[in-house]
């Protein structure tokens, strides 16, 4: 069992999912590089491609000589999930207990300096911190009306049936966990850890770490679409559909720790 003097010399494993940012993953790459130095943080950042098809993976290549990057190459497009599942793998195999995963959007609407403020509440004694939409002082910048709403009725369906103390925002894809906890969970679900292939995945793997007792709160994320070049990846209707499968399935599973 790791204590709180090792989590201070924890490493910082930083997951990007990349599907077609040639637009956005240079700007994130050099964000993060920014803050990282002027942190003086340990860090590795892990990106796995998702069949991209435009120039994201040489973008990629051209920075591996400034900044610790690894990238997973996928053959074609599998969805969030599998892009998911696979980095959380990754890290996991490479990474030590006293580690922490930071899981964010590679599209540049996610402002890197949060990883700082998350992994501060990883070492203040969280499992999980997550950048959420729904805190005081959150806003969503270029984010549309009925994309928000959709949002809340979502995180308001899954509180209610898996409330989780000190969670609001049950999909956002941009968090930090203790990779003790992964490595707990990996070891009971195995290949089942991630099992959805589309953006409900964020939802099951938090439910999922239920069991494990752990110990969540939130930092309030500004969210910033106007910085996003190009649209978004995400089928509303379908992910709601799927996040709703998902929830009423692990709603009767049963899981022995």
């Amino acid at each position: 069992m790791y204590t709180l003097l090792d989590r201070n010399r924890s490493t910082i494993l930083v997951n990007l999912p990349v599907y077609n940012e040639a637009g956005n993953i240079e700007k994130l790459l050099l964000r993060i590089k920014s803050i990282m130095d002027f942190r003086k943080l340990d860090y590795k950042v892990i990106l796995y491609d998702d069949g991209s098809t435009d120039d994201s993976v040489s973008i990629i290549g051209k920075l591996e000589k400034e900044m610790p990057i690894t990238v997973i190459k996928g053959e074609k497009n599998m969805g969030l999930g599998v892009a998911l599942s696979r980095l959380i793998n990754k890290s996991i195999e490479i990474g030590k207990d006293e580690d922490i995963a930071v899981v964010m959007d590679s599209d540049n609407t996610h402002n890197p300096e949060y990883i700082f403020k998350m992994v501060e509440r990883i070492r203040d004694g969280f499992d999980v911190v997550i950048a959420s939409r729904y805190q005081t002082d959150s806003r969503l910048v270029g984010v549309n009306l009925h994309r928000q709403m959709m949002s809340h009725v979502a995180s308001f369906v899954m509180k209610t049936m898996f409330p989780i103390k000190g969670a609001r925002d049950y999909t956002c894809g941009y968090r930090a966990y203790n990779m003790y906890v992964l490595k707990r969970a990996k070891n009971v679900y195995g290949d089942k850890l991630i099992e959805q292939s589309g953006f409900a995945c964020m939802a099951e793997l938090l439910i999922k770490l239920i069991p494990f007792n752990v110990l969540v709160t939130e930092v309030p994320l500004i969210l910033r679409y106007d910085h996003k070049i190009g649209g978004s990846k995400m089928q509303i209707f379908k992910t709601i559909m799927n996040t709703l499968k998902i929830l009423m399935k692990l709603k009767f599973t049963k899981v022995k720790i």
